[in-house]
């Protein structure tokens, strides 16, 4: 009887074949590594660009159209906070004696008496419809006067007002429908006022390394400095950007910042693993008093 032969791989080609595929597999781990590591480290870049960019421009935004002299900052414990005042809308109003050449009920009617309660007064240029909520603002020229309610700058929380375009002359009329009206303290030297439509407030967190965006909630006094006192005020959060591992806010005052009344130093540090982005920016708030 013949006996037949086992068809298979002897020990010696098997740790050839185990051999050669390892050399492929370590050839193929070398040639796609880099350009594997390339596509991530290029995507943690767009990701920290793409960062610093909503940065810009939200902070950038919400700087340049605050109430001028609203803008207050604290830092501690690792957190950076930074509160102003958003408008929504600013036109000059007429004060005492601009509209003299109508006399009588219709001047009283269309000028601003300062200071002494008003009900009503007229505006030379057209606001942006005011939303619920919102508040009037004039002559904030000491900080934080225009977060004290009562002090003659803004009008309290809860106050009802209402902005109507008077079509025969291109002009708005502000009317307070509950007398007294509102008592502003001080004229503004620009004639400016101011539609607030609430408090902003940013804080940096590095301990969190997130930065967010804060709205929604009633100004006070006291600037509030955390997420658990924003949040107890009834402020909603968004997120501006993560990755934040260092950040300083710097608030320059006149006459140092120029012809305007406040500018803002903003220096943020943004990393993920191993990629850095300084972020350095000056923006200005645009109106004056």
């Amino acid at each position: 009887m013949s006996r037949s032969r086992s068809a298979g791989f002897t020990l010696i080609e098997l740790v050839v074949v185990i051999v050669i595929a390892a050399i492929v597999a370590v050839f193929m781990v070398f040639f796609l590594a880099t350009p594997v590591e390339s596509y991530f480290a290029q995507t943690r870049r767009a990701d920290l660009v793409d960062s610093a960019d909503r940065i810009l421009r939200s902070v950038g935004t919400d700087v340049r159209t605050a109430l001028p002299n609203s803008l207050r900052q604290s830092a501690g414990g690792g957190v950076v906070a930074l509160e102003l005042l958003a408008t929504s809308g600013v036109a000059r109003y007429y004060g005492a004696g601009d509209k003299q050449y109508l006399g009588g009920t219709q001047e009283l009617t269309e000028e601003l008496a300062i200071p002494g309660p008003d009900q009503s007064f007229y505006t030379l240029d057209l606001f942006a419809p005011a939303s619920a909520g919102s508040y009037l603002a004039i002559d904030n020229q000491v900080p934080p006067l225009a977060y004290t309610s009562g002090a003659g700058v803004m009008t309290p929380p809860g106050t009802t007002f209402t902005i109507n375009p008077v079509g025969a002359t291109a002009e708005d009329q502000v009317q307070f429908p509950t007398a007294p009206g509102m008592n502003f303290v001080q004229a503004s030297p620009t004639h400016s006022v101011f539609v607030v439509s609430g408090p902003v407030s940013y804080l940096c967190d590095t301990n969190a390394q997130t930065l967010e965006r804060y709205t929604g909630y009633t100004p006070a006094a006291a600037q509030p400095t955390t997420s658990a006192q924003l949040l107890a005020a009834g402020a909603t959060a968004a997120l501006i950007a993560d990755n934040v591992s260092a950040c300083s806010v710097t608030l320059v005052a006149a006459p140092a910042s120029g012809k305007f009344n406040q500018l803002v130093i903003l220096d943020v540090t943004l990393s993920n693993s191993g990629e850095i982005l300084p972020l350095f920016d000056e923006v200005a708030a645009e109106y004056l008093p």
